[in-house]
């Protein structure tokens, strides 16, 4: 089995990371998802969380954490990529804007009937908040 994979962390404006991990950890709609080099073929729907990724850079194995949107991230045996909205490094958190975005987004959601896709929507915008807020801290 090999010891790393190629991994890219994709947003729609930037490649946020490409390198070679040994194992990478995202939030699926079902929970966490553990990926490790030669790993089945695996496609699932991402939702807001802390995405962490043991990666290998200038010969030693670094830990690599981004608060990320709602995005999908396929497995295959030789590579695995990993396509979000956003993705935020913890030097990028803003911790003021974090807390504003989350008290925005709980204010819009508490007017929303729940079961509804604007409801859904603030709920996400919600656990984005939360995500960067846990990474920063």
């Amino acid at each position: 089995m090999a010891r790393t994979i190629p991994f890219k962390l994709i947003t729609p404006v930037a490649v946020a990371y490409e390198g070679e991990a040994e194992l990478v950890i995202a939030v699926g709609t079902e929970g966490e998802e553990g990926i490790l080099p030669s790993h089945a073929p695996f496609l699932t729907a991402l939702r807001p969380g802390v995405l962490r990724a043991n990666v290998v850079e200038s010969g030693g194995t670094k830990r690599l954490e981004f608060a990320t949107s709602d995005g999908f991230m396929q497995a295959l045996p030789d590579r695995l990529i990993v396509l979000v909205d956003q993705a935020v490094s913890r030097d990028q958190v803003d911790l003021n804007a974090a807390h504003s975005e989350l008290e925005s987004a709980q204010g819009r959601q508490k007017t929303l009937a729940p079961q509804t896709a604007e409801y859904a929507l603030e709920q996400s915008a919600i656990d984005f908040a939360n995500a960067k807020l846990a990474l920063a801290h």
